[in-house]
């Protein structure tokens, strides 16, 4: 079974949305060897986590929509690694709507790690993800 099917299947349950989340990106974690996975639901003026896994939760669990490369991911509708290429954000787009609803945040232990094939791999991860936000 390849990720993006484990991933339909841990959230094909009746678990918490929370659950359901950490479950995902803990999936995630595992099999890619991330230091840390989280998920967030993007609203109108913040962004919230929903579910992570790894070394710790980042202090702010709220943060306006606008702030940092998660701002620049909803701006753009883009993936963004950061300037030192330790921490990718993907978005999560709403079907109908093509809006930013949520994203996909990973930070690995080394730098440079996310090339062109690692991001389509997050990408379809972030795909997979949708039903945690329907």
């Amino acid at each position: 079974m390849n990720l993006q099917q484990r991933i339909g299947d841990l959230l094909d349950t009746t678990e918490r949305r929370e659950l359901r989340a950490a479950n995902a990106a803990k999936a995630i974690r595992d099999e890619l060897g991330y230091r840390w996975v989280g998920i967030y639901d993007v609203g109108d003026a913040e962004i919230e986590i929903v579910g992570h896994t790894g070394v710790q939760a980042p202090a702010p669990v709220r943060v306006p929509v606008e702030e940092g490369l998660i701002g620049e991911v909803v701006r753009t509708r883009a993936t963004i690694v950061s300037s030192g290429g330790d921490e990718a954000i993907v978005p999560i787009l709403g079907a109908e709507t093509g809006i930013v609803i949520g994203t996909l945040d990973v930070e690995s232990d080394r730098s440079g790690t996310f090339g062109d094939g690692d991001r389509a791999l997050l990408e379809s991860c972030a795909q997979a993800l949708m039903p945690l936000f329907e």
